[in-house]
């Protein structure tokens, strides 16, 4: 059975999203996955990933996982691909470590 996510926070503001997010050092995707965050830089989030071999530099936009916040309703990881290619698991582990999905 897959589980379900809702929004926590669905009134935050896209100012208050980016000053939350600008905290962040590290975070884990619903799936166990762990990520090192390198920088912010210009609305772009650049992380690693620690599980995985090599050391790939990964961006997500930060403004694009806000949007998918406030339009999705489903926050399966498939449903983030129009917002954020590649980095759907991610964008929602970025979410739910900041409290924004439970």
């Amino acid at each position: 059975m897959a589980t379900t996510f809702h929004k926590t926070k669905p009134t935050i503001s896209l100012v208050d999203f980016l000053e939350r997010t600008s905290a962040v050092k590290g975070f884990t995707s619903s799936r166990g996955q762990r990520y090192k965050v390198l920088r912010i830089d210009n609305g772009e989030m650049f992380f690693l990933r620690l599980d995985a071999k090599g050391n790939k530099e990964w961006q997500i936009n930060l403004k694009n996982v806000y949007q998918a916040y406030k339009e999705l309703e489903d926050f399966a990881t498939i449903n983030f691909k129009p917002y954020v290619p590649i980095t759907h698991s991610p964008a929602r582990g970025l979410l739910l470590h900041l409290g924004m999905l439970e």
